[in-house]
């Protein structure tokens, strides 16, 4: 058994979810946690509401609300959009004013600075004077200066690396629009470029989905630089009581995954057993689902802050995914431009969005989603498929309660099957190549029933391929099949307890 803590990247909360988000990480996270339970191991998701984040601040300006209200209210609505597409987050933290997050904080920054990681420099900031507000992230924008795209000064959504806003044309402030001033002041930085080989070493054999290799490559062409951990007068949380030390939220991630791990366990009695089985034992791995323009948070800084921590041993994983497109446009919750997750799953239905949306899952580049195409294919491929299955198995279990299978369908399933264990390996997962693996075995029940040939252990084997994809239309196959769940592993799944008719 192995243990796995799987972590997705906290959403600001400045609204709902959109289906971009659960084609992505969301719902992706979710799919692995189920197959890797499907083959016994020990697992945890967590996630976060990145309450510091500052767009938070300037989402609070633009509606005339207390940030820190918005946030708790659109926490509120994001975990109902979970659960109202299936998603089963284990915990789902709030940071403000939480001590979980706040020790984790402190022990991963303590860490850092005692391995003498983090050191203070002056250097020239970007601030609006008519509007008060500094550029850091939220209120200042302009065109990356690695890639040309139109990008904050945090982590570019364009080229995942970290644009240096003094050399960012066209930078300005996001409220008036104004040209923003440099002015020097005194932050903490994380001196990445000491870490270069460490870095290096790390993903030498890791396997990462393109274009994370490329981003790689290139970030290590750059240095990396030393990146700026505190912001002065923006969105974080302050380690000093005189606001001398706001980390920001991008520092803080690493902390926020192993601060809702920890609340989760302390709602348990051997919490600490588990934390230490997970963390500190050598056995555990730390699977990342991010957005690509996380990769620089997660690919370079979290590795470097867990090397620090040193009583740590947990190794990480990085799946990250590109965008879901709608008519050509990047989905976006600030821009109000989205097709909401609520919305689709309560128009159609919860099983037909996440097979949809998996089968279209932006993992190696971007994807379009297409209403009209969904529509269609929900209304006259995928809904009478299953209203067929349904029908036929009432007939075939009818005349014969017994399953016996020819020895070219168990090849064919042997096949699947092998298939289904590639892509729910936790070192070549795709949720994508799952979702491929039950499309296949539909198109094969459908031929088969034009044929006139038996189906029922090809919907055994769907009930089972399907479990992550499609949760209560495989509990529905699987009760018509008239297989219980360990019938079916053992008697499809387990090819040594098939019977062969040859």
């Amino acid at each position: 058994m192995s243990r796995f803590l799987v972590t997705i990247t906290p959403p600001t909360p400045n609204g709902d979810l959109h289906i971009g988000h659960i084609a992505g990480p969301f719902l992706s996270a979710d799919v692995f946690t189920r197959v890797q339970r499907q083959q016994g191991h020990d697992c945890a998701l967590v996630s976060y509401s990145d309450d510091y984040q500052s767009y938070m601040l300037r989402r609070g300006i633009e509606l005339d609300r207390n940030h820190q209200t918005l946030a708790e209210e659109n926490t509120r609505k994001i975990c109902e959009t979970l659960d109202l597409v299936g998603i089963h987050i284990d915990n789902w933290m709030q940071p403000q004013h939480n001590r979980y997050f706040l020790d984790a904080v402190t022990e991963v920054y303590n860490a850092a600075y005692h391995a003498g990681a983090i050191y203070s420099k002056t250097t020239p900031e970007p601030y609006c004077s008519h509007c008060d507000k500094w550029g850091y992230e939220a209120f200042g924008r302009g065109l990356c200066n690695h890639c040309g795209v139109d990008s904050d000064a945090s982590q570019c959504e364009g080229c995942a690396h970290t644009p240096d806003a003094a050399k960012m044309a066209e930078f300005r402030c996001k409220l008036c629009g104004g040209k923003m001033a440099f002015i020097p002041v005194e932050r903490e930085f994380l001196q990445l470029s000491a870490y270069h080989n460490f870095l290096k070493q790390l993903f030498n054999n890791k396997s990462l989905r393109p274009p994370m290799p490329q981003f790689l490559k290139e970030e290590f062409e750059l240095g990396p630089l030393d990146w700026g951990i505190t912001r002065p007068h923006d969105g974080g949380l302050d380690l000093k009581s005189d606001g001398t030390r706001r980390i920001h939220t991008w520092f803080m991630g690493l902390a926020g995954y192993l601060a809702s791990f920890r609340e989760l366990l302390a709602k348990t009695p051997d919490g600490e057993k588990r934390f230490e089985q997970f963390c500190h034992s050598g056995q555990g791995k730390m699977i990342h689902f991010l957005g690509y323009d996380c990769a620089f948070s997660h690919l370079i800084v979290y590795p470097v802050l867990l090397s620090t921590l040193d009583t740590y041993r947990i190794e990480q994983e990085f799946y990250s995914n590109h965008f879901l497109t709608l008519k050509g446009g990047t989905l976006s919750t600030s821009r109000n431009y989205a097709i909401w997750a609520r919305d689709i799953v309560k128009d159609y239905d919860q099983d037909s969005v996440r097979f949809y949306l998996s089968l279209l899952a932006p993992e190696a580049h971007e994807s379009e989603f297409d209403l009209e195409k969904f529509t269609t294919w929900r209304n006259q491929i995928f809904l009478p498929t299953v209203d067929q299955i349904h029908e036929r198995l009432k007939e075939e279990i009818g005349k014969s309660a017994s399953l016996n299978l020819p020895a070219l369908d168990m090849q064919v399933i042997r096949r699947l099957v092998q298939r289904w264990y590639h892509a729910a390996s936790p070192t070549h997962f795709s949720m994508k190549s799952v979702a491929k693996i039950c499309e296949d075995v539909l198109d094969i029940i459908r031929d088969r029933i034009a044929l006139g040939a038996a189906i029922r252990s090809y919907v055994a084997l769907l009930s089972f391929t399907g479990q992550s994809i499609f949760p209560e239309l495989s509990r529905t196959l699987q009760e018509s099949s008239g297989l219980s769940r360990e019938e079916i592993f053992q008697q499809i799944v387990s090819a040594s307890s098939v019977e062969y008719e040859i």
